[in-house]
């Protein structure tokens, strides 16, 4: 059946979101500018730390976190964890250059989607996004 009015009309064509939580500014900056350009995908934001993660995705209710493996106050397992609980339509990646160090049994446990490594690069993490969100 058709859209039937203007709202329907806009969740249709509404673009994925994506939160990007990682304690480098460079980090996020370059993955934000990758997604940005390579993708129809909208970045709605951007976390520092794990406790500001679970806020954002609380109050943003992003497709997609990108969630950094090492960060302050809560570690991107510990968010994934609770992320996992409260908001189980959320997907999660870890971007991490620790990727070989998480094994399938612990990603499994947290609910994590994918692992990402750092190191593939941002063409190759463009790629992961769009065939996790096409999922």
């Amino acid at each position: 059946m058709p859209p039937t009015d203007a709202s329907d009309r806009s969740e249709v064509n509404k673009p994925r979101t994506i939160l990007i939580a990682d304690d480098s500014e460079m980090v996020r900056t370059k993955i934000r500018q990758a997604l940005e350009r390579g993708t129809d995908f909208e970045i709605c934001g951007e976390a520092t730390d794990g406790l500001e993660a679970v806020a954002k995705a609380k109050e943003l209710t992003p497709d997609l976190i990108l969630l950094d493996v090492k960060m302050p106050r809560l570690t991107g397992l510990e968010v994934a964890g609770i992320l996992r609980h409260t908001q189980p339509g959320i997907r999660i990646m870890m971007v991490t250059m620790y990727a070989e160090e998480l094994n399938k049994r612990l990603t499994s446990l947290f609910g994590i989607d994918a692992v990402f490594s750092k190191s593939e690069g941002v063409t190759r993490l463009i790629e992961r996004v769009e065939n996790l969100l096409a999922a």
